[in-house]
């Protein structure tokens, strides 16, 4: 591939994606979508979590489109079974609307996308071909609410690690290394040997620098600038 453009020839490598998900019409139209795709080979199906941690872990697909309710294992164990077995595999959480705290779990699990199954085909292509490239893709219509003003620049999160690191101190850093991994104020003030009012001092002074006004806003703030 050229770098920043996309070439669909005869010799061009094809994503492997797999399908992981119970809904029957949401399944289907997703084979029959992504199936009509050159750059895009589907190699697995499936409709049960644990039978799909095996296959994946077979077949190490390079992205998993992943239900986030599924029988016997749920979307997110999913995805935390595949960073352990597969982590080259890239996942895409698909959800049926925005909830915050399943980003947040996605996120810590490992996502490294989220789309809602109201999504258009051309954003589900754009997320398959971010993702792939190692870019973390939100729709900008589940995010824009907890953000202060526009997203800048495309729906997917390009990286910029300086800034979160220029503006918080070491300390605050660390507040939101553990923030990421989806760590409660308690947990926080546990790893870092401080008070809950210290930790809630901090997220304070976190959400002031970065200008966002929730964990959710701050946790994806420093995804976006790569920040870990």
């Amino acid at each position: 591939f050229l770098p920043g453009a996309w070439r669909e020839t005869r010799n061009a490598r094809k994503i492997r994606l797999m399908i992981v998900e119970d809904n029957r019409l949401c399944r289907e139209s997703l084979r029959l979508a992504l199936g009509q795709e050159t750059f895009i080979e589907i190699v697995a199906q499936s409709v049960n979590g644990l039978k799909a941690i095996d296959v994946i872990s077979e077949l190490k697909p390079d992205i998993v489109l992943v239900g986030i309710t599924m029988p016997e294992s749920d979307g997110i164990q999913i995805i935390s079974a595949i960073k352990e077995r597969s982590p080259a595999t890239k996942a895409i959480i698909i959800s049926g609307g925005m909830d915050e705290e399943v980003i947040i779990e996605a996120i810590k699990a490992g996502a490294k996308g989220y789309l809602s199954r109201n999504s258009s085909l051309s954003h589900l292509f754009k997320a398959i071909k971010a993702v792939y490239k190692g870019q973390l893709w939100i729709e900008r219509h589940l995010i824009a609410k907890y953000f202060n003003g526009d997203i800048p620049g495309d729906s997917s999160l390009e990286e910029s690690p300086e800034m979160i690191e220029q503006v918080l101190t070491p300390r605050e850093q660390d507040v939101l290394r553990i923030l990421m991994q989806g760590g409660t104020n308690k947990e926080i003030g546990r790893q870092l040997f401080i008070c809950e009012k210290t930790v809630k001092s901090h997220l304070n002074s976190i959400f002031k620098k970065l200008n966002v006004s929730r964990r959710l806003e701050a946790i994806l703030c420093a995804i976006k600038q790569g920040f870990h």
